[in-house]
């Protein structure tokens, strides 16, 4: 058996994982017939990882996928150094910011890792797997399109916005189903016709409420950055205040749906601001929890934002 277990919620993590399911599909019919797709977030990385290295059946390979580091991460490094003793290959392909330390841990307990902050997984995992593939080429673009948002294309936006929409276990079959599509090269679909218009008035709706539930604060008398909820991720809440706002020191965009909380700043390193807080990520974004965001109903705990002001100045002096 091989897993794949990917990031959940952005293209780079599914298109990285298209790219080895075509991989295998292409060259090992016998191995993709075997290959299982899984998917997890940050705050749940762990606890997948426990999942498929406890059960009864140990996997033969392992392949993590646009999945950075944070502490929480520490716990896991037993049972993974023990599955690779005990005969699992384990490859990780990442691009996030990892300290020099970390990587030489995952080293010592993979069979292959691969971190490139200046590439997307996609790409890395693309340059590995298929390096000449036109469809893998394809793909690769636009994750990193998504990822890094050069050229801004539309099909890479309308992607994202499907995979956005089909979060959680009870959307497992169709981000598979996004999975398939994409290692086929099926860039255009009947399937991601209907889930477009399906999902028009959501994101609608849900950008509003982002807006609506946009809140600004002074860091000083130059300085100001904006909070913002809504049931859509914290990345998407992040771009649409920035067109609102463009010219603030920090945006925080948070998805209630799951409590995860994203930064976005030109200003500061937002991985070291998210690492306060046990997250992780990049230096212009990066991701974390909360213990308590809000008082009650839609008002923000006064904690939660003193905090994010504190550390913000904190990364500000740095």
């Amino acid at each position: 058996m091989i897993v794949s277990l990917t990031h959940e919620h952005d293209l780079d993590g599914l298109g990285s994982q298209a790219i080895i399911k075509r991989y295998f599909d292409l060259k090992d019919k016998d191995k993709a017939s075997s290959l299982t797709l899984l998917y997890a977030q940050y705050i749940d990385f762990s606890d997948k990882i426990k999942f498929i290295l406890n059960s009864d059946e140990l996997p033969n390979e392992l392949i993590i996928s646009d999945i950075g580091f944070n502490e929480s991460f520490l716990e896991i490094f037993p049972l993974i150094k023990k599955a690779f003793a005990c005969g699992c290959r384990i490859s990780w392909f990442d691009h996030h910011i990892v300290n020099p330390d970390v990587k030489e841990q995952i080293k010592s307990m993979t069979t292959l890792y691969v971190n490139n902050e200046k590439k997307c997984a996609t790409e890395i995992i693309q340059n590995h797997f298929l390096p000449s593939d036109n469809i893998a080429i394809r793909i690769a673009e636009l994750a990193h399109d998504s990822d890094f948002k050069p050229i801004k294309i539309k099909l890479a936006k309308n992607l994202q916005s499907i995979i956005g929409f089909n979060r959680g276990e009870e959307k497992l079959q169709e981000r598979r189903y996004i999975v398939d599509l994409l290692s086929k090269g099926k860039f255009t679909h009947q399937w991601f016709d209907s889930q477009l218009k399906n999902i028009k008035d959501w994101i609608d709706e849900q950008s509003n409420l982002a807006l609506e539930t946009a809140k600004k604060y002074q860091l000083d008398k130059k300085k100001e950055f904006v909070i913002s909820y809504s049931k859509i991720g914290g990345g998407k809440i992040n771009d649409i205040l920035r067109e609102k706002y463009p010219d603030l020191f920090a945006y925080i965009g948070i998805d209630i749906r799951y409590g995860e909380i994203i930064i976005h700043s030109d200003n500061i390193n937002c991985r070291n601001f998210a690492l306060t807080f046990g997250g992780g990520g990049h230096e212009e974004r990066a991701g974390f929890k909360y213990r308590q965001i809000f008082s009650q109903d839609g008002i923000f705990d006064i904690q939660f934002i003193q905090d994010m002001k504190q550390e913000l100045i904190n990364q500000s002096s740095r």
